[in-house]
Formats: C-alpha cells, sequence, structure tokens
C-alpha cells in the first residue's frame, strides 16, 4: 500500500493556523497524511519580510520530512510558490491564492471593486479588527448567504495585522522564480466569488506553471472555512490521488510507476 504524502498547510495573511485546522487538515490527517500547519512570522517577530515567511515554512517542511505537499491559502498561496521554485516540495496547491505577478492584481481588484473591503484590511492591519462586524467579515470571506452563526462560530477570533514589509516584498520585489516553480506539480483554486484574487491570477497560475486550475462556483475567499468546504478537500484530495503526487518514489520502488 503507498504510503500518504505529508502535506504542509500554510495560512494567509491576517489569519493564522485555523484557517486550515478547523476543518480541512483534519480530515487529511484522517486519512492517514502526517500534516504540520505552522504559524508564519507575522509582525510579532520583527520586522519580518517575505523570505522570513519562506525560511519558517521551508523549516516545517524539512520537520515533516521527505518532499511534502504544500498546501497554501491566500498569501500563503504564494509562499508555497516560493518553496516550489526552491524545488523541496513534490507538488503545491494553491488555495485563494495570488499569481506569478504577487499581491498588486489583488490590490487593484479591491481597490477598484471592493474598496469597502480594501478599507476593512487597512482597518485590520491597524490592529483594530475587532471593530469589524459580521457582516463586513462576511463581505470579505464568505459569500451573501453564509449563516451569522456560521460565521461567528468559525470566526471566532479577530483578524490580526500583518507584517507590512513581508506585504510590500509581496507587492513589488520579491515574486516566485516560475522558470523554477513550473517544475513542480501544481493545482490552482479559487472561488467564482472571492474578493481579494481576480480571475485572471487563476488564469495565470495556469500559463505560468502549467498548473491545473479550478473555479469553484459559489465560494468566496475564505474558502477553507466557507460552509461548502468538503469542495476544496475532495478537489485535493482527488488530484493527490489522480496524480499521484508525492507517492512516485514509493510506487517506482513498488515496480508500480
Amino acid at each position: 500500500m503507498t504510503e500518504q504524502p505529508p502535506i504542509l498547510f500554510l495560512h494567509g495573511a491576517f489569519s493564522g493556523p485555523e484557517v486550515w485546522n478547523t476543518f480541512v487538515a483534519p480530515w487529511f490527517a484522517q486519512r492517514g497524511h502526517k500534516v504540520s500547519v505552522p504559524r508564519l512570522p507575522g509582525p510579532t517577530k520583527g520586522p519580518a519580510t517575505l523570505r522570513d515567511y519562506v525560511d519558517a515554512a521551508m523549516a516545517a517542511a524539512e520537520d515533516l520530512g521527505g518532499r511534502p505537499v504544500v498546501v497554501g491559502h491566500s498569501f500563503g498561496g504564494l509562499i508555497a510558490q516560493h518553496l516550489a521554485a526552491r524545488r523541496r516540495v513534490s507538488g503545491a496547491v494553491l488555495v485563494s491564492s495570488p499569481g506569478p505577478c504577487g499581491l498588486a492584481p489583488s490590490f487593484w481588484q479591491l481597490s477598484a471593486r471592493y474598496p469597502d473591503v480594501l478599507a476593512a484590511t487597512l482597518v485590520v492591519q491597524a490592529g483594530a479588527g475587532d471593530l469589524l462586524g459580521i457582516d463586513m467579515i462576511r463581505r470579505a470571506l464568505f459569500t451573501p448567504e453564509t449563516p451569522d452563526d456560521w460565521i461567528m462560530e468559525f470566526i471566532g477570533t479577530p483578524l490580526t495585522p500583518e507584517s507590512p514589509r513581508a506585504l510590500f516584498d509581496g507587492l513589488t520585489w520579491d515574486l516566485p522564480a516560475w522558470p523554477l516553480a513550473r517544475l513542480t506539480p501544481m493545482l490552482a483554486v479559487l472561488g467564482d466569488q472571492d474578493a481579494f484574487v481576480p480571475v485572471t491570477d487563476l488564469w495565470a497560475l495556469g500559463l505560468t506553471y502549467g498548473a491545473e486550475t479550478e473555479l469553484i462556483r459559489g465560494v468566496a475567499h475564505g474558502l477553507p472555512l466557507d460552509p461548502s468546504w468538503k469542495s476544496l478537500v475532495w478537489r485535493i484530495n482527488a488530484w493527490l490521488d489522480e496524480r499521484a503526487i508525492g507517492q512516485r518514489r514509493e510506487r517506482a520502488l513498488a515496480g508500480v510507476a
């Protein structure tokens, strides 16, 4: 029997490991995957750069052993692309992730189409995330149909500030080395109601990296915590199985590949 590949889950900006620990990481752990959900540096460990985030993710990958699959949400997806460029993971799943051009397309989409969500993001960055009400959290992360009680239960802690230096790095110069990253098998998933990530980023991930792409109907940026989160885990699970991601060595040793 082929051993299940380890999975490294990376959270996005303004959040923490609970994004994955609530539903998705336990789902894969119950199916035999060794999982790790590290907390990335954030603003509490000095003026952390994007490279500091990448180094922390690399250390977590090494602790898992072998070449794990990396699953990154939002800003964590950009970090996952850096890990792919370093050729230290066997596969990468990018969930509601910026494309290879970094955060600039997200900034322009927020400015043009969702200025209220951009304003709310600035409130969070100022350390006043507890001032955001359910309606604004729904507007930023969920769909209009998401019940209040769901949001209250699973977004139980205020959104937290992010390292401004890391965000600046991802907005400007510190972008993944795409010729190297494209050598890693990738799956990119985006909700069709995502306020932060434009659908053009999904297309760019497919064109630049050769990633398999999927636009999931009726979900927004908070896909890992959405009431439809199972649509995400089943898609990831099918991709891992169909492409034998992280299993090629074991299958070759067994004479299957």
